[in-house]
């Protein structure tokens, strides 16, 4: 191989070197930007709960009912076993 072609090789792998740096960097910062929404939305929704439990106490819900809403907005099989769970647990009576 030349010279020449040498050092158009090695140019072409500098510049694909670079460009997979660069992707490292735009991928970091985007990770931190979503894990940044993440926490702030499980921020909210404890906050959410929190609010709900305190006003739950004194209004209190029939959580069948709570969980038919949920399979009317979904259709049926909609609801998750996870949002009964949470249903359970913020209706559960206090002892």
């Amino acid at each position: 191989m030349s010279d020449f072609m040498m050092s158009q090789l090695q140019g072409l792998l500098g510049k694909v070197s670079d460009d997979v740096e660069k992707m490292g960097r735009s991928t970091n910062a985007h990770l931190d930007n979503v894990l940044g929404a993440i926490d702030d939305l499980a921020a909210n929704i404890f906050a959410t709960q929190a609010v709900l439990a305190v006003l739950l106490e004194k209004n209190p819900v029939d959580p069948a009912k709570a969980k038919a809403w949920i399979e009317a907005q979904t259709g049926p099989g909609g609801s998750t076993p996870k949002a009964n769970a949470i249903i359970d647990m913020m209706t559960a009576k206090k002892k």
